[in-house]
């Protein structure tokens, strides 16, 4: 790191710190956002099952046992469904299947927008991100959004979405709920989620990417 000119990061969140963990000038970190592709969109979902969505790779990070324990009880209660779309990683054991519970897997880029715009809401309680990615794109796609503390989804979401601690899975169930019975409350979430994703263009992420390079070249 330290033969590093300069060093982009996705949120302001991982510069603060990269910069603790580093021995690097304040002026040598910079945060340049993400943004979900223009095919992120909303689209007709061709489903009437009611379901929760979780898209990523399924790994201990991503708190994947912590959101199906939450769930349970609302499956219990409302029969809604969970679907978990993404790898399962060669080191991580996912939770049994059960009914309710779909293992949906690797899933195309493709699919995701009806995927996104289909569901009661995408739930994403990841304990650690870098940026959150699938929080962008859900927004964007109009889908209201549950998520973490996490700081780095914290900036990304700013209150567009639900939050709960990842470490709460009563919290993290009546978040989800309260979406489920409420059709004003998941409307609420989702202007909020457009109007959010709307912030991020990847052309924006590219001028600014392209700025850092220049200044990296301009060091000795």
């Amino acid at each position: 790191m330290g033969l590093a000119k300069m060093v982009i990061t996705p949120t302001e969140a991982i510069r603060a710190a990269v910069l603790q963990r580093f021995e690097l000038a304040p002026d040598q970190v910079v945060a340049v956002p993400l943004a979900a592709r223009p095919m992120f969109h909303p689209v007709e979902a061709d489903t009437d099952i009611p379901y929760f969505l979780f898209v990523g790779t399924l790994e201990g990070r991503k708190n994947v046992r912590g959101l199906v324990d939450a769930w349970r009880e609302l499956y219990a209660r409302h029969g809604v469904e969970l679907w978990l779309a993404g790898r399962v990683r060669h080191d991580y054991d996912p939770p049994a299947e059960t009914p309710g519970l779909r293992y949906l897997g690797s899933v195309d880029d493709s699919e995701l927008p009806e995927l996104y715009s289909g569901a009661v809401a995408f739930v994403y309680p990841s304990h650690y991100e870098g940026f959150g990615l699938p929080v962008l794109e859900a927004m964007q796609c109009g889908c209201p959004v549950v998520t973490s503390f996490d700081p780095a989804i914290s900036e990304v979401a700013a209150g567009a979405a639900l939050q709960a601690s990842a470490a709460d899975t009563e919290a993290l169930r009546d978040a989800m709920e309260s979406l489920l019975l409420s059709q004003e409350r998941r409307a609420q979430y989702r202007a909020a989620g457009l109007a959010r994703a709307a912030a991020f263009q990847w052309s924006e992420t590219a001028r600014r990417t392209r700025e850092v390079y220049a200044a990296a070249c301009e060091r000795p």
